[in-house]
C-alpha cells in the first residue's frame, strides 16, 4: 500500500501546485493588479514599492487558494486514474476505494493545517505592512497608533453596571502614553472616585497618573481629596498593546489577538458577533481543505472513459462558487445574530461536509 499511496501522492501534487498556480493568477489579474496600476499612475508608487505591496499581498490570496487548489488536485488526479483504468484495476487487485481515497483526506488535513498556520503568523503581519506602506505614500508620513477620544467602560459582571470609565484624548499606542485621562471608579455600580490626570504610562506594575487630582464623589457633588504628582491606579486596565488592538482591523489580528479584542468588546457591553464569526472563519476555512478533498475524491473516481483538464475545473469553479456564497451568507447571518456565530461561520462547511460524506458513502459500496 505504502507504493500505491507514494503513486498517488505524486499524482496530487502537480494539480494542486497548478491548482495554487492558476486560482492565485486569477486573483492577482482581476484585483491585485489593478490595485498596483492605480498606485503607480495617481500616487506616482516607485517600481520597487509596488513589488514589496505585491509580495505582502501574496499570503492572504495564498491561503485563500489552498482549498480551491487541494479540489481541484482530488478531482483532477482522481479523474485521471479513473479515465485511465488504473481505478479499477486497482479495485480488482483487492484496494478498496475507501483505502485509495484515504492520501487524499490525508493531503486535505495536512493542508487545513498548513493553511492555519500561515493564516495565523504571515497573513496578520503582511496586511498590516502593507497598509502601513499605503497610508505612508498617501500621507506622506507613517501610519500613526494614535487614538484620540478613546474611551474604556468595562461591565462589571456580577450587576452589569460599569466597573470603571477611562477617558483619554490621546493614546500612543507605541510609547504607551495617555494624555488628559480621566478615571472614574465605581464600587458596585455606584461611582466613588474621580481621577483627574494630565497623563497615565504603561510601567512594569501596571498603569501610573501623573500631575493630577483625585475627588471623591458623594451624592449632588465633587469633594478634593488629594493633588498627586504620581499614582498607582487600583482598576486593573488593559495594557497598551490590547488597547491599540481597539484600533486594529480584525483582518489583522491573529486568533489570540482576535480573541482579547472580543473579549475587551464584550466588557464593554459591546456586540461582538461579526468578530466571533471571524474568528471561527480563522479555522473554517483552512478546513474547507478537508472538505473539499472529501467532496472532490468521489468524484474523480466515478467510472468515465475521459476526462479533460477543463471538466475538472468547472466542476472546481462550481463548487467553490457554491461555498463561498454560503459562506457569505452564514457570516452575514452569524454577524447580525440571526444565528450563532459558530454556525454562521461553519455553515457552508456543515453543508458539503454532509454531501461529501454520503458521496463517500455511496461510492465504496
Amino acid at each position: 500500500m505504502r507504493i500505491i499511496y507514494k503513486y498517488i501522492y505524486k499524482e496530487l501534487l502537480p494539480y494542486f501546485l497548478f491548482g495554487v498556480a492558476a486560482f492565485t493568477g486569477i486573483f492577482i489579474g482581476t484585483d491585485l493588479l489593478f490595485e498596483l496600476t492605480e498606485y503607480y499612475t495617481v500616487w506616482g508608487v516607485e517600481v520597487l514599492t509596488l513589488f514589496k505591496l505585491f509580495f505582502l499581498s501574496l499570503p492572504s490570496i495564498i491561503v485563500l487558494t489552498f482549498p480551491m487548489a487541494t479540489l481541484l488536485a482530488t478531482i483532477m488526479a482522481f479523474s485521471r486514474l479513473s479515465s485511465d483504468g488504473e481505478i479499477t484495476a486497482l479495485r480488482a487487485g483487492g484496494i478498496s476505494l475507501y483505502k485509495l481515497i484515504l492520501p487524499a483526506l490525508i493531503v486535505g488535513l495536512l493542508m487545513s493545517g498548513i493553511t492555519i498556520f500561515i493564516n495565523e503568523l504571515v497573513v496578520p503581519q503582511a496586511n498590516y505592512r502593507h497598509k502601513q506602506i499605503v497610508y505612508e505614500f498617501k500621507h506622506g508620513e507613517e501610519m500613526p497608533k494614535t487614538q484620540y477620544n478613546l474611551y474604556l467602560t468595562p461591565l462589571d459582571k456580577n450587576n452589569n453596571r460599569p466597573d470603571y470609565i477611562l477617558y483619554t484624548h490621546r493614546f500612543d499606542g507605541e510609547t504607551g502614553v495617555m494624555e488628559d485621562v480621566l478615571l472614574q471608579e465605581y464600587e458596585e455600580g455606584n461611582p466613588t472616585s474621580l481621577i483627574k490626570a494630565e497623563s497615565a504610562e504603561w510601567l512594569d506594575d501596571g498603569w501610573k497618573f501623573f500631575d493630577g487630582a483625585i475627588y471623591h464623589l458623594k451624592e449632588g457633588e465633587r469633594v478634593p481629596s488629594m493633588t498627586f504628582s504620581e499614582y498607582r491606579t487600583r482598576e486593573d486596565i488593559h495594557e497598551p498593546e490590547e488597547i491599540s488592538n481597539l484600533d486594529k482591523n480584525p483582518d489583522d489580528m491573529s486568533i489570540q489577538e482576535l480573541t482579547t479584542y472580543i473579549n475587551m468588546l464584550e466588557e464593554q457591553g459591546r456586540d461582538a458577533a461579526e468578530e466571533k464569526v471571524r474568528w471561527h472563519q480563522h479555522f473554517s476555512i483552512p478546513f474547507a481543505n478537508f472538505i473539499f478533498a472529501l467532496l472532490a475524491a468521489p468524484l474523480g473516481v466515478r467510472p468515465k472513459r475521459n476526462s479533460s483538464s477543463a471538466t475538472g475545473f468547472g466542476i472546481s469553479i462550481i463548487v467553490i462558487f457554491i461555498y463561498y456564497g454560503l459562506m457569505t451568507v452564514g457570516g452575514a447571518l452569524g454577524g447580525q445574530g440571526t444565528v450563532a456565530p459558530w454556525l454562521g461561520a461553519w455553515m457552508q462547511n456543515i453543508f458539503f461536509l454532509i454531501i461529501g460524506s454520503i458521496m463517500f458513502y455511496k461510492v465504496g459500496k
